[in-house]
């Protein structure tokens, strides 16, 4: 049977097509290879999805933003919320942040699973496209293990490759590389950092720093939230927005490093006069009781251990407190790597965004891609799921106005 749209992947992207398209006068086919369709969905937002962000804009997307601008103007943040809202779908704000009334994500879900329970379209599971060309006369051709199927328009929602259990399997990447299309090379984001030294005695700590990231001995970006030190090195929403630039210099072959502000309510230049009041305050009592009270114990000794200093000590030299200041205010993290896909909430690189029409998602005729897939991600807050919404409804919509329908 042919097909008026065909869309590859039942994730967020796939899934808010679907439901923009039902009910519409198009016949839609959706495969997706698990067995059940958006199961990213239900781990995002710690359970919760963080569908979207009260401060939804298209500087958060770096080198992406000239392409989100205008994908946000096209569907602006407001009209997607506004499309969840006529799903039926209740939601509420966390500073900032977008969630469901429920606080579960099980309910983004369901309601979008509600929304595609149409008669014009057809869920197909365990269905894996393997391959998918373009015959003469302009139809799409996809291939799967056990059957082949034809429609006029495809949109590829794969995913990308974070998280694989999830379906995220990078097979949408070979898709398109098989149609000749540019693609950026893949790296994991939003993800942990490894770290020399890892500092396994702060293992489980959290604190509130800022993290300078520095690439070939240059600092390239800051970010202020909470760190956690792990067995392998560090962890926390200030590294895992750090991460995807962090991957891609390391892939690229440069140094990198992170230097960590721990007092970051001081600005660097200030620390030194704090220190120095603080140690008038010991009245040359030791050392160790400098940071009672500003940070927890076993943190205060990694500084003190790092900077060549004893808690017992009682007297500091003007060079003493100029490495202590440098340890509290800036210090040093070697980044060796950070962890795998399997760990990532998102993939940078992908489909390349020259290759895209940001108002309709077109990548070739009848061709549309959405999602994780192209070469944009954003940082947490729900930066990453409103853009696969905004991608997906843009598609729908661009199909729905503008492709041939089958008699």
């Amino acid at each position: 049977m042919s097909y008026d749209v065909l869309i590859v992947g039942g994730g967020a992207a796939g899934l808010a097509a679907a439901a923009r398209l039902a009910g519409q006068p198009v016949q839609v086919l959706l495969l997706e290879r698990n067995p059940r369709v958006g199961k990213k969905i239900l781990s995002t937002g710690n359970g919760r999805c963080n569908l979207s962000n009260e401060q939804m804009s298209a500087d958060f997307y770096g080198e992406a933003a000239g392409f989100v601008r205008t994908l946000y103007e096209t569907v602006p943040p407001e009209n997607v919320l506004a499309f969840f809202h006529s799903l039926g779908l209740m939601t509420l704000s966390e500073e900032g942040r977008i969630y469901p009334r429920t606080m579960a994500a099980a309910s983004v879900l369901d309601i979008l699973r509600q929304a595609i329970d149409a008669p014009n379209i057809t869920l197909l599971t365990d269905t894996k496209v393997s391959s998918l060309r373009q015959d003469r006369s302009g139809m799409w051709i996809a291939e799967t293990q056990e059957r082949t199927f034809h429609a006029r328009n495809v949109l590829l929602a794969a995913g990308g490759f974070a998280s694989p259990k999830s379906g995220s399997d990078g097979s949408g990447a070979a898709l398109l590389r098989s149609l000749s299309l540019p693609l950026t090379p893949p790296s994991p984001a939003l993800v942990q950092m490894k770290t020399r030294p890892a500092l396994p005695a702060l293992k489980g700590l959290r604190t509130r720093a800022a993290l300078s990231l520095f690439v070939d001995g240059n600092c390239v970006r800051r970010e202020t939230g909470e760190l956690l030190f792990t067995d392998y090195g560090i962890s926390g929403v200030c590294v895992f927005q750090l991460s995807g630039d962090a991957a891609v210099a390391l892939s690229e072959h440069h140094s990198v490093s992170v230097r960590i502000h721990f007092l970051p309510e001081l600005e660097p230049e200030n620390v030194p006069e704090w220190l120095r009041s603080r140690l008038a305050q010991l009245d040359h009592g030791p050392l160790g009781t400098c940071f009672t009270g500003v940070f927890q114990r076993v943190l205060a000794e990694a500084i003190l251990k790092a900077s060549g200093l004893r808690p017992d000590q009682s007297m500091l030299t003007a060079a003493e407190q100029r490495r202590l200041c440098e340890h509290i205010a800036a210090f040093p993290l070697d980044i060796t790597g950070t962890l795998g896909f399997d760990h990532a909430q998102v993939t940078r690189g992908g489909l390349k965004l020259s290759a895209v029409n940001p108002q309709t998602m077109e990548v070739r005729p009848g061709l549309y891609a959405a999602g994780e897939v192209l070469d944009c991600d954003g940082p947490c807050g729900g930066y990453n799921l409103h853009f696969a919404f905004a991608s997906g409804i843009a598609a729908a919509d661009a199909i729905a106005g503008s492709a041939p329908v089958l008699p």
